[in-house]
């Protein structure tokens, strides 16, 4: 490889590792820290997720809550921009719920497409005893 060549690609992916880092996300967990205990033991989460990454349709972000290493699918809330909401289960006896966010979508390239994944913070959901 001649030196040009050698300044031209790092040149390239100086410029695409910039273009990266203007590609912020923002994630506004909606879910309360408490809840009271319900009946059915299912809990409300719910998610705001934003992005200025160019080229991510909306309608292919796929939202999950994350517990425990299982994902539990969010559902897109109607109407409003951005925003997903889930039931998930909590068993009984569990007081307290580590829990994170995943988002899911497509980063379209020159010549493909690459599905991304991005994570929230973790967050806790305290469920009182009764």
């Amino acid at each position: 490889m001649t030196p040009m060549n050698v300044r031209a690609s790092l040149m390239a992916l100086l410029g695409a590792l910039l273009l990266e880092g203007c590609a912020p996300t923002s994630v506004s967990n909606l879910t309360p820290r408490t809840v009271p205990v319900t009946a059915t033991r299912t809990y409300p989460f719910e998610v705001t997720w934003d992005t200025s990454r160019r080229g991510v349709k909306a309608e292919e972000v796929k939202a999950y809550v994350v517990i425990d290493g299982t994902l539990y699918p969010m559902t897109k809330v109607p109407v409003v921009f951005n925003r997903w909401e889930a039931l998930v289960p909590i068993p009984e006896g569990r007081t307290y719920v580590p829990y994170k966010y995943r988002f899911d979508y497509v980063v379209p390239g020159v010549t493909s497409k690459t599905l991304t994944s991005e994570w929230s913070p973790e967050y806790r959901l305290v469920v009182p005893t009764r």
